[in-house]
């Protein structure tokens, strides 16, 4: 698989607004102390971003059609990174919820632009290319709390590592600007309603974004809570999961395309349920350590994987279906989390853990159901 310019452009930019996704995490502690906020006040930031993926899940098919692709990802690139400039500059909560949805908006183009380029750009090699976006992205994402560490240890605070990013991104579109964006390949005006089976691995997409971030999110009160590490550990050892779906998504780039989609996707299911078990069993660190990182590295081949079967189901209407993406995308990132954490003050924390099991066989299940429908599609042609 050759690897063009605007292939890098489209893995470093993705990955730059995956950097200031995974910072908000370190970041909220700090904003609750400086502007006084409670927790509600504050996961209004999160959900502020997961809106603003939202809205372009439902107007970016336009959005992308009006800028086109290149200017689309210059514009969500800038304005992501404008927008992470007014958080650092905001002084109360309504400034700094709004830089957040703004952030989500922007950031969002660059995610529903990249996966439909790469599919036109690599055709056959298009789950590859989209294993190895992936890969880029979770290391953007391990490189997010990593400077937000030295930003402090060096005295800037957390706002040097969020300016950080905002240098790596401008850097990267600087750079990145001669490379040559292709426009849609096929029928780039075609406004065609998106098949069934499409919406089928929509659905799958919102579960497996789902697995992921309960785990992200919720790992490190899971270790110190139900595990008994103590805060310090717990937040250190979470950072296997990022770790593991790093490492997952790099060695996998490497596999898709030998074995078969379905097949590849089912084992990572069941290897995320293996994880889930080992990490949930309730023997201490002995087993939830080693279980998470397998959980991550179940989990880290399922979101490339989804978007390669919806586009290769979407066929001419790849820019509907990747801005579509981002509806399922911030949906999942909106509830999950939150499910998770009010299930937990109803039932406790490692009960409510029991969410992840049961997105992954909903997950087995919805595959199941779309390859039945791809035989049915398979047999209607034949019969033609």
């Amino acid at each position: 698989m050759r690897r063009d310019a605007a292939t890098w452009y489209g893995y470093l930019l993705l990955g730059f607004f995956t950097y200031l996704l995974n910072i908000q995490g370190n970041i909220l502690p700090f904003l609750r102390a400086e502007l006084e906020l409670g927790y509600r006040a504050a996961a209004l930031h999160s959900s502020a971003i997961a809106l603003g993926m939202i809205l372009i899940g439902l107007v970016g098919e336009r959005v992308i059609r009006r800028l086109g692709r290149a200017r689309g990802l210059a514009f969500g690139s800038a304005g992501a990174a404008l927008a992470a400039v007014a958080l650092c500059l905001a002084r109360a909560a309504a400034a700094s919820i709004a830089a957040c949805f703004v952030m989500g908006f922007c950031g969002a183009l660059i995610a529903s632009v990249t996966p439909a380029m790469l599919a036109d750009i690599h055709g056959r090699h298009r789950d590859r290319a989209l294993a190895e976006l992936g890969a880029a992205c979770y290391a953007f994402a391990v490189l997010a709390p990593l400077a937000m560490g030295a930003s402090l240890a060096l005295g800037f605070g957390w706002r040097g590592a969020v300016l950080m990013g905002v240098a790596i991104g401008i850097l990267i579109l600087l750079v990145g600007r001669a490379a040559r964006v292709p426009e849609s390949a096929v029928n780039a005006d075609r406004r065609g309603r998106l098949p069934a089976i499409y919406w089928v691995y929509w659905v799958l997409l919102a579960l497996v974004v789902a697995i992921e971030f309960s785990a992200l999110l919720w790992a490190p009160a899971f270790l110190e809570i139900v595990v008994g590490l103590s805060p310090a550990t717990a937040a250190s050892t979470a950072a296997l999961f990022a770790l593991a779906m790093l490492v997952g998504r790099s060695a996998g780039s490497a596999v898709v395309g030998r074995i078969a989609a379905h097949r590849l996707y089912a084992g990572a299911l069941l290897v995320t349920l293996a994880g889930f078990a080992l990490y949930w069993a309730g023997a201490g660190p002995l087993l939830a350590v080693p279980g998470l990182f397998v959980l991550g590295l179940g989990t880290a081949l399922l979101y490339p994987l989804t978007l390669g079967v919806a586009l290769e189901a979407a066929g001419p209407n790849g820019v509907a279906a990747s801005a579509r993406f981002m509806l399922a995308i911030g949906v999942a990132i909106l509830t999950a989390p939150f499910l998770l954490g009010d299930l937990a003050d109803r039932i406790g924390l490692e009960a409510a853990h029991l969410v992840i099991p049961a997105l992954a066989l909903l997950a087995l299940g919805g595959l199941g159901l779309a390859r039945g429908l791809e035989r049915r599609l398979a047999v209607a042609r034949a019969t033609r």
